[in-house]
């Protein structure tokens, strides 16, 4: 795909109206292509308009989790990455001598969701492979150079006047739904009058990239020493980035001189043998937007949330809410669900969002403390826990993060109940659907609500399972144990890991609906389905013929 194909908008004179769309982005970073990518998917006309005329160039996020990897899969963009995607090996934590306190070898943690526990990247190359899954839909239209002047909401849409930046000329934009996707100094939040709330932290964090000839020193370390705090991790094969906080009250300006970054990247590398890229400073942010959806319009990623980086969950969240929301605006859009389902939308993400800045503050308190008598305090504890069997474990598996569930929104009973599994995020084993291929579930499953009931579920439980598929305009597949021999029907495919299995013995469930962001919606023993069947009865209805799009692998 060339730049002419990418950018076919800046054809367009900036004076004539486009036809109307589904929804309008604001903002074509990560979060905002992850959100066109995945509406594209679902056949959803789409707009985005971006400030800037070219990607960013530099590296400002540089982690995902394996949740945000499948995410990645299930917009057809597995793999894209190439040598700009690097799986996180080990874990250390340093401190300023670079002796080993702790460590978490990555290789030997499960993998619940098919995809590594933690991998780093370089932000250049994700968003060319984003923008080049945008180019694969006729239906999704970038447009660059661009800003929002102004919009209107009313009963049936939005209409918004984008004007070409550096001149006055602007076109009119109307639009059923606005996604709000401009980061941290969001315009579209300020129109909408929103407030950020919560804490600003006091420390500044100085984040170098610096590109390297050869793959080693392969670090991904916390830097816990009284004089050096921060984190080291390689974002690619020829790249590293380097965050480390800057002492209080230092000169913020002098920090960024090429003569004190190469003194502190010298502990760790030959500043000889590396090119230093790009030096920012940032501010350490731990806010929440105070309304997520006003009418038509919703905030997602940085627009809507700021958190620190100490569990590297910022983009993370992001690409979440666009998951999130994309197949709920679908829906509505099509037909198949009442507007009301957005309003999940923030009841879902906020709590979530909320656990995970509470996590990462705490990391961050814990891992980032300053003082020669605090600090060695400190690391001599994490040398004792990481010695004892209970928390020794904890580390090692890496607990420090930990999984989350919706605990209130679009699942059964709407409010989910003590270690129950609905909004929990399902499993992702590879399984063996036809001619001994084994492919991770998602590809067999495809998008949409899926019914699944467990290995060994009666045929009456079956039966009810695909009634219950079809009502809902979803498939049906019943999972076959390992020890089954012979080929799967159709309509089958076998947990050749027993990974689900294992879930369904876990939580004594037969039946399973999962939503289409593989969230459980709710579960059901035996083959009576009536409760299921009553919670999605006029909530999720069948989608029209040629709702969602085939999935199409960029390039």
């Amino acid at each position: 795909m060339n730049q002419r194909q990418l950018n076919k908008h800046d054809t367009r004179r900036a004076d004539v109206a486009p036809e109307t769309v589904d929804v309008i982005i604001v903002g074509c970073g990560p979060v905002g292509a992850m959100a066109a990518n995945l509406l594209g998917l679902q056949g959803v006309k789409t707009l985005v308009v971006e400030k800037e005329l070219s990607a960013h160039g530099q590296s400002r996020a540089i982690s995902v989790d394996d949740e945000a990897q499948r995410i990645f899969q299930s917009a057809g963009l597995e793999g894209e990455l190439g040598p700009g995607f690097h799986p996180c090996h080990t874990l250390r934590y340093l401190d300023d001598r670079l002796r080993s306190l702790a460590e978490v070898d990555f290789a030997n943690l499960d993998q619940p969701f098919g995809h590594y526990v933690g991998a780093f990247f370089q932000q250049p190359r994700m968003e060319a492979v984003l923008r080049r899954g945008m180019a694969r839909f006729e239906h999704v239209e970038l447009w660059q150079g661009r800003e929002v002047e102004s919009f209107v909401q009313d009963g049936e849409g939005i209409t918004v006047r984008v004007r070409e930046c550096g001149t006055e000329k602007s076109v009119t934009v109307r639009a059923r739904y606005l996604l709000a996707c401009d980061g941290s100094h969001s315009t579209i939040r300020r129109k909408l009058d929103l407030k950020l709330e919560g804490t600003t932290a006091l420390e500044h964090s100085l984040a170098i990239t610096v590109s390297t000839a050869s793959p080693e020193p392969d670090y991904t370390s916390y830097l816990c020493g009284p004089n050096r705090r921060g984190f080291i991790a390689r974002t690619a094969r020829d790249e590293m980035r380097f965050d480390i906080i800057v002492d209080p009250g230092a000169d913020l300006e002098a920090v960024r001189q090429p003569e004190h970054v190469r003194s502190l990247i010298s502990h760790y590398v030959d500043p000889a043998t590396v090119t230093i890229r790009s030096v920012n400073v940032h501010s350490y942010h731990s806010r929440i937007v105070d309304r997520w959806r006003v009418g038509r319009a919703f905030l997602l990623g940085d627009a809507a949330h700021l958190m620190p980086p100490f569990l590297g969950q910022g983009l993370c969240a992001g690409f979440r809410d666009a998951a999130n929301v994309t197949w709920k605006l679908a829906r509505v859009l099509d037909g198949s669900a009442d507007d009301s389902l957005l309003d999940t939308y923030e009841h879902e993400r906020r709590g979530h969002v909320s656990e995970v800045i509470k996590s990462s503050d705490a990391m961050g308190r814990m891992m980032m403390t300053g003082g020669q008598v605090l600090a060695r305090a400190r690391n001599v504890l994490i040398q004792v826990l990481y010695r004892l069997p209970v928390t020794g474990e904890f580390i090692r598996q890496f607990k420090v993060k930990p999984a989350f569930a919706l605990e209130k929104g679009f699942i059964l009973g709407t409010q989910r109940a003590k270690a129950a599994p609905e909004g929990t995020y399902f499993p992702q084993p590879r399984v063996e659907a036809t001619e001994g291929q084994r492919v991770l579930m998602d590809h067999v499953l495809g998008d949409g609500f899926v019914v699944l009931t467990r290995p060994g579920a009666s045929q009456d439980t079956q039966r009810e399972a695909r009634a219950l598929a079809a009502e809902l305009g979803a498939r049906a597949w019943s999972v076959l144990s390992a020890e089954r021999i012979g080929e799967p029907p159709p309509d089958a495919f076998v947990d050749t890991e027993g990974r689900l299995g294992a879930w369904f013995s876990r939580h004594d469930k037969d039946v399973v609906v999962l939503r289409p962001d593989r969230y459980v919606f709710g579960t059901a023993t035996g083959p009576r389905l009536d409760g299921l069947r009553r919670a999605l009865r006029g909530l999720i209805r069948p989608r029209p013929r040629g709702g969602a799009s085939e999935v199409r692998r960029a390039g």
